[in-house]
C-alpha cells in the first residue's frame, strides 16, 4: 500500500512542477486583472508619455513575444514599472464592442484617417514607446474609452 501512495505523491509533484515551469518558461504573457480590478495609474515620470497621449509603440505579439509590430497607441497611465496603453488601428472591428471609434479630428494634431482604439490594455516598458504622435483632444472621448477598458483581458509584458 505504501508504494502506491508514494507513487501517487510523486505523480502529483511532477504535475505541479510541470505546470509551474510552463507558467514561467515559454508561457505567453501574463494576463493581469479581473473584470473588477483596475491597476492604479499615475501620470508617469517627467518627460515621458502622459495619459491621453498617442505614441508609436513596439507591441510584442501575444503568441510570440520575440516578434513585434510598431503601431500607434493611446496611453492610459504609468504603473510605476511601465505604461498601460491601448492599440490604435484603422481596421474596422469584427466585434464593435471591443473598440471605440475615434475620428481623425479628435486627435491633436489631426490624424490622417478615422480609426478605433482597442479596449484590451497592454503593459509595456518605457523603451517600447518610441515617439509621441499627439494627444486625444477630446476629454469626453478619453473618458468613454477609460470606462470601457477590458482589464479582464489585459496583457502584461513587464510581469
Amino acid at each position: 500500500m505504501l508504494p502506491v501512495i508514494l507513487a501517487c505523491l510523486i505523480l502529483v509533484a511532477v504535475i505541479v512542477v510541470a505546470l509551474l515551469v510552463r507558467r514561467t518558461i515559454g508561457a505567453p504573457p501574463r494576463r493581469e486583472g479581473t473584470a473588477h480590478s483596475t491597476p492604479r495609474l499615475r501620470s508617469g515620470p517627467e518627460g515621458g508619455p502622459r495619459p491621453r497621449e498617442r505614441w508609436w509603440a513596439d507591441f510584442p505579439h501575444q503568441d510570440d513575444p520575440s516578434s513585434s509590430k510598431t503601431r500607434p497607441c493611446l496611453v492610459l497611465g504609468h504603473s510605476g514599472r511601465g505604461y498601460w496603453v491601448l492599440k490604435c488601428t484603422t481596421q474596422q472591428p469584427k466585434q464593435p464592442e471591443w473598440r471605440v471609434r475615434v475620428t481623425a479630428a479628435r486627435w491633436s494634431p489631426p490624424s490622417d484617417k478615422d480609426g478605433y482604439v482597442d479596449l484590451i490594455p497592454y503593459h509595456l516598458p518605457r523603451a517600447r514607446l518610441e515617439r509621441r504622435l499627439g494627444v486625444l483632444g477630446s476629454a469626453k472621448t478619453y473618458a468613454a474609452v477609460r470606462q470601457r477598458v477590458r482589464w479582464d483581458r489585459a496583457f502584461d509584458f513587464i510581469g
